[in-house]
């Protein structure tokens, strides 16, 4: 009965996780194109280190409060539950302000006389596809696509990182105020980045943006081998694994605002 009861559970969160992922899949396009449409080319890796601040900002809050809740019960419910429940109800609350306040600029000239044409549901794929198909051509596209395929698994590997500092032996509160530091360290390195990207594109256009992404990335190879080799795996040295994740978070995170984006 608890394997039955375990499977059962295991394939609910499989399929909240998908359709989660789904969601995310959706919005985030939508919220980069809108950043994209309200700034110029000098300014947009501004924007997008604001974004990613922001949203940083939001994990840091969000991480503290769900890891503290981990261990506790509140009316019968385990914590972690109820951090889910805390993150979908804010989920609702912004997208109904977006809703009613977010302006989209290319529909913002309501006194124009110029009537949009409404394509059928076909019509839209097929415009779609053909439109994937021009992007996919491009080569700078294909090279972007093929380092996101591996620049992706250190970030989803760090998703395991509370668990990783909690087997060495830190408590939930010290794992929380760890991974705040990473974050914090990381919007301020996507906040530094995104300046720079602007910076060094108007310096030089042809491989500025680019040039600043390798020295990122090529960063994160040996910082990840103190952090993971180098240090020891003693939960005595929290000052050391916070003053690493720090510089590594500042280190590694100019290229989504700076060039991918």
């Amino acid at each position: 009965m608890i394997i039955k009861d375990e499977t059962c559970f295991c394939e609910q969160v499989a399929v909240a996780r998908g359709l989660n992922g789904v969601g995310l899949a959706l919005v985030n396009p939508a919220i980069q194109s809108l950043v994209a449409d309200y700034t110029d080319h000098n300014t947009r890796g501004s924007a997008f280190g604001w974004l990613q601040l922001t949203g940083n900002i939001g994990s840091v809050i969000g991480g503290l409060f769900s890891i503290m809740l981990a261990s506790t019960t509140i009316m019968g419910i385990a914590g972690w539950r109820i951090a889910f429940h805390i993150v979908a109800l804010i989920s609702v609350m912004v997208g109904a302000l977006v809703y009613l306040f977010a302006v989209d600029p290319h529909f913002c000239n309501s006194e124009s006389d110029e009537q949009l044409v409404r394509k059928s549901a076909w019509a839209e794929m097929k415009g779609l596809v053909a439109e994937a198909k021009a992007v996919v051509k491009i080569p700078s596209f294909q090279i972007i696509v093929a380092q996101g395929v591996t620049g992706s698994f250190p970030w989803s590997a760090l998703s395991f990182a509370p668990m990783w500092l909690e087997l060495m032996g830190f408590t939930h509160n010290k794992t929380g105020l760890l991974m705040a530091i990473f974050a914090l360290a990381s919007s301020l390195g996507g906040l530094f980045g995104g300046k720079m990207g602007d910076y060094l594109s108007v310096r030089y256009p042809d491989s500025g943006r680019i040039v600043l992404s390798q020295i990122s990335s090529g960063s994160a190879v040996p910082l990840a081998a103190l952090l993971l080799l180098a240090l020891p795996d003693d939960s005595s040295t929290g000052v050391l694994h916070g003053l690493v994740m720090f510089i590594m978070g500042l280190s590694i995170s100019w290229n989504g605002p700076a060039t991918n984006r």
